[in-house]
């Protein structure tokens, strides 16, 4: 009796599954996300930091870790602390006038807190053994050299071959990071080596013993822009990255010789974050110079022509604040560029924006992924730099005087969320943006389209005119197993203009019952 009762209740549950169109938000950026910051302080890391700042509120940042990386920086070097302080000094003469736009921007003594010195200097990687460099660096004419780099000079216990101690003032209060009783991720975004950050894994590991620290390893998620000195082995296997993916690791060579541990997620940019920096195609433009960042405050007037080639490390998930994306799912695209994975020779959350390397001959890589083109990226370098120039007028205009974003008002729904809504094939869903909003009145324009390479969908999906905020979408007939991305652009007219997103991912389900 109770088998048949049961049964039934099943019976029921698909059939209505299928009869209906299911909607289903999912709730992202509503947190604030633990963050950590490893910042060399080289030509570009000066102007990643500067736009940081004015998007702080969005973040729980944890730890700002400066660690000298050769060969800008020798190991005794003050440069790169004096750079960010001289950052970190004109936010806080700015801060009463930035709060004005944001009140929960971060005290200038909060970020002092947590701003930490780490341990250097290990050279770039791909510089590693060629031991020595002479050449120019942004605006820097640049003469170093260095011996011969072995991981465990630098990672574990005694000195390092400065005769310093492997620990450090960062590396200590990273272990006191990874302390906290605290569920969240932590997403460390790599601006800079790892160095410091390993050490720390290496020293909570030692004394809290393996059972804690595997507890700790899927709690951190690293977006690497490079993998920029030897102490990436300790979470990513040398052979596999040289051999399997286009990581370009120049004159290094392995010295960890152990199994590298496995983190909750290793999103791997070798390359798409210089689309901020700079490239040989003669059509490419700088995103920002210092020319149309300088005038606006103390910080901006620090801001040089070194690019921003760190920024994407958190415009990937400064555009799940907008709408765009989830942060959680690297392949959906977002500011901070799309990620695929990097295969089955690296644990499931491992990404990057790189072809895997396929020899059927000699070594066949069946699931092989498909390279991602910096395309993804780009094209949003618009938005995201339209966002910050206005941010930019905070630091001299009232509230009032400055654009605000639109609010992106999907089916009802005004939050960040992504909607997933489950239709059957042949249906005709609704999608209505019509109550969207802009808070200074401005009047709205809307751009409806398929986020084709987010989605796994082979076929056509026809939007007849994507500037009407409310579509009617006839789900594909054939579309049995895959989603199709769809994303709504609510940009205003302000000056600059600025825009939101909604993304909707729509799937179906199949099953004997529907039939």
């Amino acid at each position: 009796m109770k088998k048949n009762f049961l049964a039934s209740i099943v019976l029921i549950a698909f059939i209505t599954a299928c009869q209906t169109t299911g909607t289903d938000n999912k709730t992202i950026g509503q947190e604030k996300i633990r963050t950590v910051i490893l910042t060399d302080m080289t030509h570009d890391d000066g102007n990643s930091l500067i736009r940081y700042l004015y998007y702080a509120s969005e973040f729980d940042l944890e730890a700002l870790i400066i660690t000298n990386q050769l060969p800008d920086f020798n190991h005794d070097d003050t440069g790169p602390r004096e750079k960010a302080m001289s950052i970190l000094d004109a936010y806080q003469f700015e801060l009463p006038q930035l709060r004005k736009h944001d009140p929960d921007l971060p005290a200038y003594e909060d970020l002092m807190a947590v701003t930490k010195q780490g341990r250097g200097a290990l050279p770039i990687i791909w510089l590693t053994n060629t031991l020595e460099f002479s050449n120019w660096i942004a605006d820097r004419h640049v003469t170093s050299s260095w011996d011969s780099v072995n991981f465990h000079d630098w990672i574990g216990e005694g000195l390092t071959p400065h005769g310093e101690s492997k620990d450090s003032e960062g590396s200590d209060f990273l272990v006191q990071v990874f302390e906290k009783d605290d569920e969240r991720p932590i997403y460390v975004q790599a601006w800079g080596g790892t160095i410091t950050f390993v050490q720390a894994l290496h020293r909570f590991r030692q004394k809290h013993g393996d059972e804690k620290f595997q507890a700790l390893l899927p709690k951190i998620h690293l977006f690497g822009i490079l993998f920029q000195d030897i102490s990436f082995e300790y979470f990513a296997s040398f052979e596999k990255m040289q051999n399997e993916t286009c990581a370009g690791f120049g004159t290094a060579i392995p010295t960890y010789g152990e199994e590298p541990v496995e983190f909750g997620k290793v999103l791997f940019d070798n390359g798409h974050f210089w689309y901020y920096v700079w490239d040989s195609d003669p059509n490419w433009k700088k995103p920002l110079t210092s020319k149309d960042v300088n005038g606006h405050g103390p910080m901006s007037d620090i801001y040089d022509n070194g690019g921003e080639g760190d920024t994407p490390a958190f415009l990937y998930i400064l555009s799940s604040v907008f709408g765009l994306n989830d942060y959680n799912d690297p392949t959906q695209g977002s500011w901070g560029s799309m990620f695929k994975p990097m295969g089955s020779s690296f644990p499931d959350g491992y990404y990057s924006t790189c072809e895997m390397v396929r020899n059927e001959v000699e070594s066949p890589i069946p699931d092989a992924t498909i390279s991602v083109d910096r395309y993804e990226l780009a094209r949003w370098v618009p938005d995201a730099t339209n966002s910050f120039k206005n941010r930019l007028l905070w630091s001299v205009k009232e509230p009032g005087e400055v654009n605000r974003e639109p609010v992106a008002v999907l089916n009802g729904d005004e939050s960040n969320k992504i909607i997933h809504i489950i239709a059957k094939p042949g249906e005709v869903i609704t999608l209505d943006a019509s109550r969207s909003f802009d808070p200074d009145g401005d009047e709205l324009t809307f751009h409806w389209f398929r986020y084709e390479t987010a989605d796994n969908y082979n076929g056509d999906l026809e939007i007849i005119d994507p500037a009407k905020a409310l579509q009617q979408i006839t789900i594909p007939q054939d579309l049995k197993k895959e989603n199709i991305h769809l994303i709504v652009e609510v940009r205003d007219t302000g000056e600059p203009k600025l825009v939101t997103y909604r993304r909707v991912i729509v799937e179906t389900k199949y099953n004997l019952f529907c039939k």
